[in-house]
């Protein structure tokens, strides 16, 4: 839908603010004068919550990035794509009042003398490194978060001239075909945003991936480097009440040496690759994925997508279920699409 739509002409009406964002120029998407909107804009209404304080964004091929988005969408199947997304603040006279841009590339990632950048600095109206001043929060009426997505032609593709990627992903955007927004208006809670800030925990909300850990790790900070280790006793719950408690076991006696099975919710993918067993736990919200070398004695977290307790449910699921439901144990069994040379 475009902005002449019945429905988003309504919400526009009632949120005036709207106009005014898709003013703001927000890479890749250069404002409304540039003609490229008519393609998709999707405007959604809901309440702030403790997650959206802790919520980063994900960009992707802006600036000298050299990452970009793929989609399995037949629409895109041939088309690599640029996110960006911002965080803007509004007050009651809906007006834009702060805004926050995230790092476009690792380089202004690594130039950034913090950890990373959360939702909930929009209520700073300074942020310098580490310091934060003018709170602003008390003016703020509402929160809105933009999506902005371009899809392009792949020129590895297209172009019969393309050599290669001496600029890495970047050498590969080709012709603009489209372009999405995607808007969340988050209302004040019924608590307020500062309470509501007050009571968020970065232990419950934060989503965390190899990245942000690796990053957190480095630069020493102590909230990350205690969920690293709540990660680790969560490998060493699995690894002795589950892997080393008859899954190995199972899985070697297996032709093709991986195995899969369904507990719950929660699906567990077992396969070997390179002298390692990988054994992943997924639902659709969260992943975890542990590995273990032959004949070693002990597992090790390789990678995560998820909260604290989302991928705390996804072990507690598995070692509960193993332990105390036969069927869903016998139930893990070989699964031929999972061998790996």
């Amino acid at each position: 839908m475009g902005t002449d739509s019945l429905y988003n002409q309504k919400l526009i009406k009632a949120y005036p603010f709207v106009s005014d964002i898709l003013s703001e120029q927000m890479e890749p998407y250069n404002g409304q004068d540039d003609g490229r909107l008519d393609n998709l804009l999707i405007i959604r209404v809901q309440k702030a919550d403790a997650d959206l304080m802790f919520k980063r964004a994900h960009n992707l091929g802006l600036g000298n990035s050299d990452s970009c988005a793929f989609s399995t969408i037949r629409q895109h199947e041939m088309h690599i794509g640029k996110r960006g997304e911002y965080m803007f603040a509004i007050d009651n006279s809906e007006k834009i009042i702060n805004r926050v841009d995230w790092p476009r590339d690792r380089e202004e990632q690594r130039k950034a003398d913090q950890l990373c950048v959360y939702a909930s600095d929009i209520f700073w109206s300074q942020r310098h490194e580490r310091i934060y001043s003018g709170s602003i929060i008390e003016k703020v009426k509402y929160l809105v978060w933009v999506t902005v997505e371009a899809w392009y032609t792949d020129n590895k593709y297209t172009d019969d001239k393309y050599t290669g990627n001496e600029r890495g992903y970047r050498s590969r955007f080709g012709e603009l075909l489209s372009t999405s927004i995607r808007i969340t208006i988050y209302q004040e809670p019924e608590q307020g945003f500062e309470k509501l800030l007050k009571e968020s925990n970065l232990y419950e909300s934060l989503v965390l991936d190899t990245r942000l850990l690796q990053r957190g790790l480095m630069m020493r900070d102590v909230d990350i480097i205690t969920m690293r280790g709540m990660l680790g006793e969560m490998c060493i719950t699995f690894q002795d009440e589950v892997y080393f408690n008859g899954m190995k076991e199972m899985r070697e006696k297996v032709e093709f040496r991986s195995a899969s099975g369904k507990f719950g919710a929660v699906r567990v993918l077992c396969a070997e690759m390179c002298g390692c067993d990988f054994v992943t736990l997924r639902d659709v919200d969260s992943q975890i994925t542990f590995r273990v070398y032959s004949d070693f004695t002990h597992m090790h977290v390789v990678g995560q997508t998820g909260t604290l307790p989302q991928i705390r449910n996804l072990v507690k699921t598995v070692v509960r279920m193993w332990n105390q439901n036969t069927e869903a144990r016998n139930a893990f069994k070989t699964n031929e699409d999972l061998y790996v040379v």
